[in-house]
C-alpha cells in the first residue's frame, strides 16, 4: 500500500493515521480464532486486569504462525517504513484484550517514555500501528489521542513515575512480582500529569480513533493517548504492532525487560 502525500502530512502534523479496511474480514477473523487461544495460556506474556482477566498477551506470534505473519505484513511494514522514514525491525507486539463490560482502562501516557528509560531506545523514531480485531465504537474504549502532542517536549518524564501505590489485594502482590509489569498493568509506571492534559486537550481537542475491523492507526511513540473502561457488551480486541527505525536500535541498560516484552534482535523487515 502507497500512501499518499496528505496521509504523510496528516501524520507528521498529528502524530497517527487511520486506515480503514485494510485487513480484509478474513484476515481478522483468523487473528480473532487464534487470539481466543492464545489468550487463555498461562505464561508470563499474559498480563492481567485486577478482575484477573487478560489485560495483554505480549509477542503472540511466538505462538502463533497467522500472528508472525501479519507482523511481516508488506503494508504494514511499507506504511511503517514510510512514516519513520528507514527501514525497520519489530520492537514490541502484544494482544490488548478489552472485554465487554470488564475491560479496564488506560491512563493518559505516552510509550516512548517507557521506550527510552526502561528499553534503552534512543529517540523516539519509533511507531506503533493498531489493528482492531472487532468494531470499535465511542461504547467499547476507543483509542483517545491527542492531536500534535507527539511534539510538546517539555515533560519531566521521570517526574511521572509512581511511587505511591499501595493496594491491599491479590493484584498488588502481582503487580509487584516482576519489576517489568508496572508498566504493562493498571496503574501505570509512567502517566501525563493532568495540568499538561487539560492544557493539550484545550488547545487541540482530542481524536477518538474508531472504525470497522481490519482498520489500523499508526501512532508516533511520543503522541500522548489513552482509553477509557468498556461498558458496553461489545469486546475490543487488537493487535499492536511496534515498528522501531533500524537506525534507532536499543542501547545497553542494566536488567533488560524480557524480549517477550522488548526485542534486542534488530533484524530489519526491508
Amino acid at each position: 500500500m502507497e500512501l499518499s502525500t496528505f496521509q504523510l502530512q496528516e501524520y507528521q502534523k498529528n502524530g497517527y493515521l487511520l486506515l480503514d479496511a485494510f485487513f480484509d474480514q478474513s484476515m481478522v477473523a483468523g487473528m480473532l480464532k487464534e487470539l481466543q487461544r492464545i489468550i487463555h495460556l498461562d505464561c508470563p506474556n499474559r498480563i492481567l486486569e485486577k478482575n484477573g482477566q487478560t489485560r495483554s498477551f505480549f509477542a503472540p506470534e511466538s505462538y502463533s504462525d497467522v500472528f508472525d505473519q501479519v507482523i511481516k505484513h508488506s503494508g504494514l511494514v511499507g506504511c511503517a517504513s514510510k512514516l519513520l522514514g528507514s527501514s525497520v525491525y519489530i520492537h514490541q507486539t502484544k494482544i490488548n484484550s478489552k472485554f465487554a463490560m470488564e475491560g479496564d482502562w488506560w491512563e493518559w501516557h505516552r510509550d516512548y517514555t517507557f521506550w527510552k528509560n526502561d528499553d534503552g531506545m534512543p529517540a523516539p523514531n519509533v511507531l506503533t500501528a493498531m489493528i482492531f480485531l472487532n468494531d470499535v465504537t465511542e461504547f467499547n474504549g476507543p483509542l483517545l489521542l491527542i492531536p500534535g502532542s507527539q511534539n510538546e517536549e517539555d515533560i519531566n518524564e521521570n517526574g511521572n513515575e509512581k511511587n505511591d501505590m499501595q493496594e491491599d489485594s491479590w493484584f498488588a502482590s502481582y503487580r509487584n512480582s516482576e519489576t517489568y509489569l508496572s508498566a504493562l498493568t493498571t496503574d501505570l509506571k509512567y502517566t501525563l500529569g493532568r495540568d499538561m492534559i487539560r492544557k493539550w486537550i484545550i488547545q487541540n481537542g482530542i481524536y477518538s480513533a474508531k472504525g470497522k475491523a481490519g482498520s489500523v492507526v499508526f501512532f508516533h511513540g511520543n503522541v500522548f493517548h489513552a482509553s477509557s473502561n468498556n461498558m458496553s457488551p461489545w469486546d475490543r480486541h487488537t493487535f499492536l504492532v511496534t515498528y522501531n527505525s533500524i537506525d534507532n536500535t536499543l542501547l545497553p541498560v542494566p536488567n533488560p525487560r524480557p524480549e517477550f516484552i522488548s526485542k534486542r534482535t534488530f533484524t530489519p523487515l526491508n
